[in-house]
């Protein structure tokens, strides 16, 4: 497995090298395949890391915000069959939603949210929070801001694995068209490349723009008619077409490059009579 790392972070490096290209662009589909998965999974890391300062602001402008009310109060009204759990089976998220319950302790759900309160399994026992009188969020607000946090913090898996597939399908779907369009385009000018070449190469050349557009994405950088993401586009395309340019051949350049073989062989053979 550490090996397999090792090789991802290899490759990771050298799809900056356009001189690396030519070998790349040989490998077999499926490895390169592997490698976009993978290049997707850290993207989407170092984008939820580069969202962290994001986050952090956010919960500083909580406060700012409820400044601006004069009053705010919540009322639910709300019935169900019976228990909602949420997270079965996970002792650490477990989550039990009993509108109508009247327990004081926990035995199996890490939460137990009721009409009037709220049970938190610790260390040391359960934790019990009256939500009696919490319907105004300003005189709480701190309390309101914590439920805030632990709702982000429980979405954070679910995000991840969303973000994952969103950003990789709508990648993909790019790379793609980029391969196909750039293979018919150097069919058309009669240069000798195989499709399975270019897509190669397609997946290798995405690796600057991903990392580019899915870190800035947390910030939405961008000035009128431009987004920061486009420069990573572009360096994209212009690390696809070295690619390509190093990995094929001219049909005519090819042609007398074989022909000078076989007369250089001819010359050979009547040397040697």
């Amino acid at each position: 497995m550490l090996r397999g790392e090792g090789d991802f972070f290899r490759t990771f490096g050298r799809s900056f090298s356009f001189s690396a290209y030519e070998h790349l662009s040989e490998k077999k589909a499926a490895e390169s395949s592997k490698y976009f998965l993978k290049i997707m999974i850290l993207a989407t890391i170092l984008m939820f890391l580069a969202a962290i300062p994001a986050f952090i602001h956010f919960s500083k402008n909580i406060d700012m915000v409820m400044d601006n009310f004069n009053s705010l109060k919540l009322s639910i009204n709300a019935s169900s069959k019976g228990p909602i759990v949420i997270f079965p089976g996970d002792k650490f998220r477990e989550i039990t939603i009993d509108w109508e319950s009247n327990a004081t302790t926990l035995n199996e759900s890490k939460y137990l949210i009721a009409k009037d309160r709220f049970l938190k399994k610790t260390f040391f026992g359960t934790q019990y929070t009256n939500l009696t009188g919490f319907s105004n969020v300003l005189e709480h607000r701190e309390t309101y801001k914590k439920l805030l946090m632990i709702a982000t913090a429980f979405l954070i898996p679910s995000m991840f694995v969303c973000s994952y597939l969103i950003f990789g399908i709508k990648f993909f779907i790019m790379l793609l068209a980029l391969a196909i369009i750039g293979f018919i385009v150097s069919r058309t000018i009669r240069f000798d490349i195989e499709f399975k070449n270019c897509f190669n190469i397609a997946i290798y050349s995405s690796t600057i723009g991903v990392l580019i557009a899915m870190i800035s994405f947390p910030y939405n950088i961008s000035i009128p008619y431009f987004r920061i993401e486009w420069i990573g586009y572009a360096l994209s395309i212009v690390y696809f077409v070295q690619g390509v340019r190093r990995s094929g051949y001219f049909e005519e350049r090819r042609n007398r490059g074989k022909e000078l073989i076989h007369r250089r062989r001819y010359i050979q053979l009547r040397e040697e009579q």
